[in-house]
């Protein structure tokens, strides 16, 4: 086994991609769950599509969907890749004596248990720190990558303020489409059907984000992001993820270690602002 701790990435989303992935190549045996398909927009900044396809590469990384023990032990010793757990959350805490949980899914999910580990850390709002875990990460705000060791996240959360112009579903239906992430499009044009209603671009743009198809919408629900910049990243990991997750491998190796409440001051902030 690794040197490091074990630890268990709660989400799929593009933030617990990021940490995942950090954590992994600082060391760490990391395993992701997602208990069901999350509505992830930005599919190729994150490893989503691992839920559905099996397997999926961010930033060199892979991520594998595994269903038998063998194949999470495998994936957890050698470090070759991220392990998907796709149980519930009361089994996928208790089947491995993790020593982290990282809770990514976001204020907005429905959560699941944080306990079984010694060391609990919650991204963002949803949380108190001190209370039902032990640390909050900040991932909004004027300051990401914050750590808090006492109250709630004060920057608020991301979900929806990150994409610069959102196309929600126009009805309640199973939404489907043809287009591709990166592609660009114009403005009226079709993006995908919404049951028998056309979900159509709001603007000129290229496709930055497009929720993986098919799958049933509510009215209102986020199903795509438009960018009016042509060259938009749209592939591997966004700089603020790469901050937040730093300073989530920062923070998990100070609290280990034992490090006093000056050793964070001094070196916390610096650490976090230069991801690697």
């Amino acid at each position: 086994m690794p040197d490091k701790s074990s630890v268990l990435v709660h989400g799929v989303n593009e933030l617990a991609s990021a940490v995942a992935r950090t954590l992994l190549l600082s060391g760490h045996a990391v395993a992701l769950h997602q208990s069901a398909p999350e509505p992830v927009l930005r599919r190729k900044m994150c490893f989503a599509d691992a839920w559905w396809d099996g397997a999926a590469t961010l930033g060199g990384v892979e991520a594998r969907r595994v269903t038998r023990d063998a194949e999470l032990v495998s994936g957890l010793s050698n470090r070759m890749f991220v392990p998907l757990l796709t149980h519930p959350d009361l089994e996928v805490v208790g089947r491995w004596p993790w020593d982290v949980v990282v809770d990514a899914r976001g204020a907005d999910d429905e959560t699941g248990p944080r306990c079984g580990a010694e060391l609990t850390l919650v991204l963002g709002p949803g949380a108190t720190a001190g209370v039902d875990c032990d640390l909050v990460i900040e991932v909004g705000g004027v300051d990401p990558g914050a750590v808090l060791r006492s109250g709630p996240a004060r920057g608020g959360g991301r979900a929806f303020s990150r994409y610069d112009t959102a196309v929600r579903a126009p009805a309640e239906g199973v939404f489907r489409s043809e287009k591709a992430i990166g592609e660009m499009v114009r403005a009226g044009e079709m993006i995908g059907l919404v049951g028998t209603t056309l979900a159509v671009a709001p603007c000129d743009g290229r496709l930055r984000g497009l929720v993986r198809p098919p799958r049933a919408l509510k009215a209102g629900d986020l199903l795509a992001e438009v960018v009016a910049n042509p060259a938009v990243q749209v592939s591997g990991i966004d700089r603020l993820d790469q901050i937040i997750a730093r300073a989530v491998d920062f923070a998990i190796e100070l609290e280990q270690s034992g490090a006093s409440a000056d050793d964070w001051g001094a070196g916390f902030k610096s650490h976090s602002r230069n991801p690697r």
